[in-house]
């Protein structure tokens, strides 16, 4: 038994209205996301913080498979793990992971002009895991471990294989890059802003930095066709950056 395809006109533009509508939920629904668990749902207990975040975070990443499965109807796999991009992942990783632990543990142990700064965001830091209920290290090492090594992983796998990877399909090597870099950046800039102030230039500065960050694992992404090079730059990173939070734990 075979399976007709509609391939008449109206089918076609349905199916290019419906993966241009799912393209656009891929690249916003990450910042509505942020700005609802960490912005308008500061104040929960942290029970229902952490199944706000745990029901918002499945959504997000389990969509690109479900889509590509169901929707798409292709087949899709977890390749076998390939050395390909890790030399030049690892050492922006490892470089960029210093630069922000290093550099941030220095400004928090000889603060000066950003004294104030410093100390703002130690409180807010502390009140973010009083609201997720951890303010144990034991807890907090946890959280260090998932970002570092699953969360990184999860989101190359978003925002490479999938979101770049569908804009390519319909624009330029640049403009796909562009797009779904800023799409990137933007749930960061929630993050940031609630840290260090909307109209900070810190906030700003931090983001195009991650914006350069992403830029790069993007041109890993391209140049070897596997996320492994990129995921092993991002954990790296984002193990410089959770690495300050054991300096900011009482």
């Amino acid at each position: 038994m075979t399976t007709s395809v509609d391939n008449s006109p109206s089918a076609v533009v349905s199916k290019r209205r419906r993966d241009l509508l799912a393209l656009l939920y891929t690249l916003v629904y990450p910042t509505l996301l942020t700005w609802g668990y960490f912005v308008l749902g500061k104040g929960l207990d942290p029970s229902t913080s952490r199944l706000c975040y745990t029901v918002g975070k499945t959504l997000q990443f389990a969509f690109p498979a479900l889509y590509v499965a169901f929707a798409l109807k292709e087949r899709w796999f977890i390749r076998r793990f390939n050395t390909r991009g890790l030399l030049v992942g690892g050492l922006f990783g490892v470089a960029v992971g210093l630069v922000i632990f290093l550099g941030g543990r220095h400004f928090m142990t000889s603060p000066g002009v950003f004294a104030d700064l410093v100390e703002r965001t130690g409180v807010e830091f502390q009140e973010r895991l009083t609201s997720f209920g951890l303010e144990s290290k034991a807890l907090f090492t946890v959280v260090f471990l998932f970002y570092s090594f699953c969360h990184s992983g999860l989101e190359e796998y978003y925002w490479r294989w999938f979101a770049f990877r569908s804009l390519e399909k319909r624009f330029s090597w640049l403009t796909s890059a562009l797009t779904a870099n800023i799409a990137f950046v933007f749930h960061h800039v929630v993050i940031l802003g609630v840290y260090f102030g909307y109209d900070s230039f810190v906030t700003w500065l931090f983001s195009m930095s991650i914006g350069v960050g992403g830029f790069v694992w993007q041109l890993i992404y391209k140049k070897t066709d596997s996320i492994y090079g990129a995921w092993l730059s991002h954990a790296l990173i984002d193990a410089g950056i959770f690495g300050l939070g054991f300096y900011m734990l009482p």
